[in-house]
C-alpha cells in the first residue's frame, strides 16, 4: 500500500481571517457551523473501531519480499492510525471553535444530530463492523462534500480539503480491509451481510438528514438530492468490490435515493 499523506493534527487560523469570517457570517450560520463540526467530532470518533483491525490482521498472509523475509501487511494499522489523527483533528478544531466563538456554541445541537454516530457505534461481531465500513465509506464522504461547498469556516475548509484529496484511495482501502472479514458471499453470510447493509445504509440516510437541517436552519443551501445520489452511487461501487453473489436487494438503491432527497418532514413517520 502506498503511504498516503500525513493527516493534518491541528488546524491553526490567522486571526484576521476568523474575523472576518465572523464578521460575514449570520449568527445562525455560526451555529450551523458549530453543529457541523459537533456532528463531525462524533461521528469520527465513532468510526474509530469500525474496521476490525485484529480480525483483518488474522487474515491477511504474510508475504516473502526479494530478501527473503516474511512481511506482514500493515494496511489496517495504517489505516487505523489515519483514522485516528483524522478524529484527534475534529476535535482540536471543536475546541478551537468553542474558545473563539463562545457566542454560537453555547446553542445545544439536537441530539438527533448524533443519530449517525450512534448507528457506526454498534456491533456485535467483526461482519457487522466490516459491513458498517462499508456505508460509513460511502456516507461520511459524501457529507464532507457537501459540507465543504456549504460551511465557509476556514478551519473546517482546511481540515476537509488535504482528505478529500485522499478519499478515493482512502476509500477504496477500507473497502479492501473490509472484504477479508466478509469473505466469500454465499449462505447464511450473504444474508447477514445483506441484511446488515439495509439496515446501516437506512440508518446512515436517516441520520445524516439532521445535519442538513441544522444547514438549511443556518440559512445554508443544501442540495439534498445530489448528496442522496452521491452516497447511492458510492454504495454501489462499494459493494461491486465483494465477492460471491449479489448482496444489494432489486429496487433497494432507488429508494435509498428517495429516501434521502425528501426532506425530514416530507417522510412518514415509519419510513
Amino acid at each position: 500500500m502506498r503511504r498516503m499523506r500525513e493527516e493534518i493534527s491541528e488546524v491553526r487560523i490567522p486571526s484576521e481571517k476568523l474575523a472576518r469570517w465572523a464578521l460575514e457570517t449570520p449568527a445562525l450560520g455560526q451555529e450551523a457551523t458549530y453543529s457541523a463540526l459537533a456532528f463531525l467530532v462524533h461521528t469520527e470518533h465513532a468510526a474509530l473501531t469500525l474496521l476490525p483491525v485484529p480480525t483483518v490482521l488474522a487474515h491477511e498472509k504474510a508475504v516473502l519480499d526479494p530478501d527473503g523475509f516474511l512481511r506482514q501487511p500493515r494496511g489496517a494499522v495504517e489505516h487505523l492510525r489515519l483514522r485516528s489523527a483524522r478524529a484527534m483533528a475534529w476535535m482540536d478544531l471543536f475546541i478551537s471553535f468553542r474558545e473563539r466563538f463562545p457566542a454560537p456554541s453555547q446553542r445545544t445541537p439536537p441530539e438527533a444530530l448524533y443519530g449517525l454516530a450512534r448507528a457506526f457505534s454498534h456491533h456485535d461481531d467483526p461482519v457487522e463492523a466490516a459491513v458498517d465500513m462499508l456505508v460509513h465509506e460511502c456516507v461520511v464522504p459524501e457529507l464532507e462534500e457537501l459540507l465543504f461547498r456549504v460551511v465557509t469556516y476556514p478551519g473546517l475548509q482546511m481540515l476537509l480539503e488535504q482528505p478529500r484529496a485522499d478519499d478515493p484511495q482512502r476509500s477504496a482501502e477500507a473497502r479492501r480491509l473490509a472484504s477479508h472479514v466478509l469473505g466469500d458471499l454465499s449462505g447464511t453470510r450473504l444474508w447477514l451481510v445483506r441484511k446488515r447493509l439495509v439496515a446501516t445504509a437506512t440508518r446512515a440516510i436517516l441520520g445524516a438528514r439532521p445535519l442538513l437541517d441544522e444547514l438549511q436552519r443556518g440559512g445554508l443551501k443544501v442540495d439534498r438530492t445530489r448528496a442522496a445520489r452521491g452516497f447511492v452511487r458510492r454504495l454501489e461501487e462499494a459493494v461491486s468490490d465483494l465477492t460471491g453473489a449479489k448482496v444489494l436487494p432489486e429496487g433497494l438503491l432507488e429508494k435509498l435515493a428517495v429516501i434521502g432527497g425528501a426532506p425530514a418532514s416530507d417522510q412518514p413517520a415509519d419510513s
